[in-house]
């Protein structure tokens, strides 16, 4: 799945496969999926983020981004383009993305 944000006026395109989940585990040593849905279950019950919740985000929205472009460069700098409050403008967009790609999914197995 591949989407395109418009974010403080730049355009943030993602992208999120099962090599992703793969190289999120690599990375970060977390599981994507129970990230997501942590983050998504924070986001509705309190229309915000704790300050780990906020770094969790900042690495999914990283890594997506990184995988759609991979001329992206190294996460610190990347982030350094934004201000402090981005990931929380991007986090809702791509949680959302998430949830339509499973609905998808959900779909096509009932069929």
């Amino acid at each position: 799945m591949e989407r395109k944000f418009e974010v403080e006026g730049q355009t943030i395109g993602v992208k999120c496969s099962a090599g992703t989940v793969r190289t999120y585990r690599n990375l970060f040593a977390r599981d994507l999926i129970q990230d997501m849905v942590s983050l998504e279950k924070e986001l509705v019950e309190t229309k915000t983020l704790s300050a780990a919740s906020a770094e969790i985000a900042e690495n999914v929205v990283y890594l997506m981004a990184k995988e759609y472009d991979d001329t992206i460069p190294a996460m610190n700098e990347w982030l350094s383009s934004f201000s402090p409050y981005f990931v929380f403008n991007v986090v809702a967009q791509v949680i959302y993305m998430w949830r339509e790609n499973l609905q998808t999914i959900n779909s096509s197995k009932k069929n």
